[in-house]
């Protein structure tokens, strides 16, 4: 009971730095005053430094509970983070089309999140790995004697 416990705050840790992993892959690296060659080693550290103990927390949610049904959990995880980040863009989405929001909003807050290629490749990659996880984790199927 503990194992599992433990084992799931990891998953709710890793979702949350895959999450992050996904909405800073949305951050501009030209709207945070980087040129050129700069701008994808500045993008994509942060996003390296996220990554890192997502992975390690995954795994050691995984490991504690001896890897039994792993590719359901990490496809959970991967969906998850993938489902968060969905919503808080389209929340965020329908929020600019206030004009009274619009207004409030300083104007450069919407071109630093504008990298929708690099953002939608990272969902689009989540959502894939997770819904393959999730896929190949068939059972056996008993056999009746």
């Amino acid at each position: 009971m503990i194992r599992r416990v433990l084992s799931v705050v990891l998953y709710i840790v890793a979702g949350f730095f895959l999450y992050m992993v996904s909405l800073l892959a949305f951050i501009d690296g030209a709207a945070m005053g980087i040129d050129g060659s700069e701008a994808v080693g500045a993008k994509w550290l942060p996003i390296a430094v996220f990554t890192a103990p997502a992975v390690l927390a995954l795994g050691a949610g995984l490991a504690i509970m001896r890897f039994q049904n792993w590719r359901r959990d990490a496809g959970i995880v991967f969906l998850s983070a993938a489902g968060l980040t969905t919503f808080l863009i389209v929340s965020f989405a329908s929020m600019v089309t206030n004009e009274e929001f619009r207004r409030m909003m300083p104007s450069e807050t919407s071109s630093f999140f504008g990298d929708y290629s690099t953002g939608a490749a990272v969902l689009v990659a989540l959502v894939i790995a997770g819904a393959l996880l999730l896929v190949t984790n068939r059972r056996t199927p008993r056999t009746i004697t």
